[in-house]
């Protein structure tokens, strides 16, 4: 339609695309509308899988007297990246990359070069990322990257309603948060008041999420809660360093959900939800170690605690839709990566599973792990509580 998902409004977002249902038609970039029958030309083949990956889409193009005269297969690999078949293909030209001062392919090589350059995680990939990008321009694209975070959290606070899809979910979030707002005195009195607004923020992300909003892909749409729940947790209570706290936090994200997008996956299509919901809250409890004051040890233990108790959750959503149980499973991440976090400073950093064991762990069960069981609603929650 021409929108690019980072500039479109969320507010017009229903709109646009209910009126394309209702006109049945489609504008191609604005430049050329073409008629538009949702049942007839969008069909789910559950029982086909496209060759490179299992969430795979085909698009085809035909003229006016059905003759195909254009195909190409595309693929969502995990953390918003979409690839063409060309792309996917293993023939395929890699692009020439330009070298960096610090690569790193495992938690052990990162651990390595952190403690023989005498360097945070967060300053590693600074470095790294400086090496491809200007320094002005990294530091707008994290600035853009929390803006929208917050836009989200706060968005999802203060919208009500029943969530599409059918099966009648209502919007919780807004009301949560106006409970929270209206009895802070009697808040004072109880000191697990912090997880009710660590819920929130993640309940109020995904529910955005499951009504179409713009979420930044942390590192996946259906985990997008956690990270965003933990850095604002951070962010209200602890930080004293500004907007360089909230660097470190998502450089330190980044590296640690690097690790998996190159050894395991970051996609439910492929391991189930220990590679999402799973690595989201190891990349938050990692990074949260860190603008806690964390050494790079303890850094690397949070981030394996956190997918250590994430291993083998399945990815079986009721009626396909992002609700159940993703929005709840969400908060309770957020809450995990925490305590992840905490675990792990009170320790010194040596523990007996590295953070490679449990990424290894984790692809291996995921592997292991039955199709109904990742993103299909063949099984589990999906068949045992059907939406009607």
């Amino acid at each position: 339609m021409g929108h690019a998902p980072d500039k479109i409004d969320p507010a017009i977002v229903k709109n646009t695309v209910g009126q394309a249902r209702a006109e049945k038609k489609l504008s191609l970039l604005g430049k050329k509308t073409i008629s538009f029958d949702e049942p007839s030309h969008m069909t789910f083949r559950m029982e086909e899988t496209l060759p490179h990956h299992t969430n795979g889409l085909a698009f085809q193009a035909f003229d006016a007297g059905g003759n195909l005269l254009s195909r190409d297969n595309f693929y969502s690999v995990g953390g918003g990246f979409v690839l063409s078949e060309a792309q996917m293909g293993k023939n395929s030209p890699k692009p020439e990359q330009t070298p960096v001062p610090y690569p790193f392919e495992t938690g052990d090589e990162l651990l390595e070069i952190c403690e023989s350059n005498n360097l945070s995680v967060a300053e590693l990939m600074w470095a790294n990322e400086t090496a491809l990008i200007r320094a002005q321009d990294l530091r707008v694209g994290m600035d853009n990257i929390w803006l929208a975070m917050e836009d989200c959290i706060d968005r999802g606070c203060h919208v009500r309603g029943i969530l599409p899809g059918g099966l009648k979910v209502d919007r919780r979030a807004a009301q949560h948060y106006e409970d929270l707002r209206s009895s802070q005195e009697r808040q004072l009195c109880d000191p697990a008041v912090i997880l009710d607004w660590i819920n929130l923020w993640a309940l109020a992300v995904n529910e955005e999420n499951a009504d179409g909003g713009r979420v930044v892909t942390a590192p996946t749409n259906g985990a997008a809660g956690i990270i965003p729940a933990v850095m604002r947790y951070f962010d209200r209570f602890y930080n004293r360093q500004g907007k360089q706290g909230i660097y470190d936090f998502l450089l330190t994200a980044a590296a640690i959900g690097s690790l998996y997008k190159k050894n395991a996956s970051i996609s439910g299509a492929e391991v189930g939800c220990q590679g999402e919901v799973g690595v989201a809250c190891s990349m938050a409890a990692g990074a949260l170690t860190a603008v806690m004051g964390g050494t790079v040890e303890q850094v690397e233990n949070a981030a394996e605690i956190g997918m250590e108790h994430n291993l083998g959750l399945t990815c079986d959503p009721i009626g396909g839709l992002v609700q159940i149980p993703c929005i709840e499973r969400n908060a309770m991440g957020a809450v995990k990566a925490i305590d992840a976090s905490r675990l792990a400073m009170r320790g010194d950093g040596k523990h007996m599973v590295s953070l490679d064991k449990v990424i290894e762990t984790m692809r291996q069960t995921g592997q292991d792990m039955k199709d109904i069981y990742k993103e299909t609603s063949q099984g589990g929650l999906a068949v045992n509580l059907v939406a009607c």
